[in-house]
C-alpha cells in the first residue's frame, strides 16, 4: 500500500493558513503543510520561511499557488527544491520577468495548471514558460478563473493530480540538510533578487504595483 504524500503547500496573497486550498490539502492529505508566508510585501521573510518548511517538514510534493507558486519556481531555480511540483496559476511576473526558466530534472514531475478565464496571471504568459522549459513540464489547461477552486477543488482534480504526480518510488533531493543549508540557499535567493533590482531599477517599483494589482483583482472577484 502506497504511502500518503506529504505535501507542503505555498498559499497565495489573499490566502493563508486557513485558506480554501490549504483546509481542502488537510482534508485529503492528513501530511500536508502550510507555512504562513504572509506579510508578501516582506519577500525575504517569505522566501525565509518557504525554505526552513522544506528543511522541517520533508515534504514529498510541493504545491504552490499564484504568489506562492512564484516562490516555489524561485526555489526550484536555486535549488533549493528539486521535487515533484504543481503550479497552480503561478504569479510568474513578480521577478525575473525576462528570465523565468524551470530546471531539467526528468525524474522529477512538474505540473502548471493555468485557468482559461485568469486575467490576473495571463494564460499566454504561462503557456510561453512551458515553451522555455524542459521536457518534464506538464501544462494543463482548466475552465477556471484565477482561483482555480471549481476545478482544483470543488471537483478534485487537485487531488488527483498530486495523487499523479506523486511517485512514491522516487527519492526527493534537497540541498537542505541543516539550517546553516537554509542561510546559504537563502542568501542565495536573496542575491539572485537584489540582482534582478540592479539589472532592472524599477523591478522593486513594478513589483509593488503588481502585487497591488492583484489583491485588488482577488478582491475584486471575491465581490462578484
Amino acid at each position: 500500500m502506497l504511502r500518503t504524500p506529504r505535501v507542503l503547500f505555498y498559499h497565495g496573497l489573499e490566502s493563508g493558513v486557513k485558506g480554501r486550498k490549504s483546509l481542502y490539502l488537510a482534508e485529503h492529505f492528513p501530511n500536508s503543510y502550510t507555512p504562513n508566508l504572509k506579510p508578501y510585501y516582506l519577500l525575504p521573510l517569505s522566501l525565509w520561511k518557504a525554505i526552513v518548511a522544506i528543511h522541517r517538514f520533508k515534504p514529498d510534493i510541493i504545491v504552490g499557488s499564484s504568489f506562492g507558486g512564484f516562490v516555489a519556481m524561485l526555489l526550484l531555480q536555486k535549488r533549493a527544491w528539486n521535487g515533484h511540483t504543481v503550479l497552480l496559476a503561478p504569479a510568474t511576473g513578480l521577478l525575473f520577468k525576462k528570465r523565468l526558466w524551470l530546471p531539467e530534472d526528468y525524474r522529477k514531475n512538474i505540473v502548471i495548471v493555468a485557468g482559461k478565464n485568469d486575467t490576473t496571471v495571463p494564460l499566454d504568459g504561462l503557456a510561453s514558460l512551458q515553451r522555455l522549459s524542459r521536457d518534464n513540464v506538464r501544462f494543463l489547461v482548466v475552465e477556471d478563473d484565477h482561483r482555480l477552486n471549481q476545478a482544483m477543488i470543488e471537483q478534485n482534480q487537485l487531488r488527483d493530480l498530486i495523487n499523479n504526480t506523486y511517485e512514491s518510488t522516487v527519492t526527493t533531493d534537497t540541498m537542505i540538510n541543516n539550517y546553516f543549508d537554509c542561510i546559504k540557499l537563502w542568501l542565495t535567493c536573496m542575491l539572485s533578487v537584489i540582482i534582478s533590482f540592479i539589472r532592472e531599477p524599477f523591478t522593486l517599483y513594478n513589483t509593488t504595483k503588481r502585487l497591488r494589482r492583484l489583491k485588488k483583482e482577488i478582491i475584486e472577484t471575491d465581490e462578484r
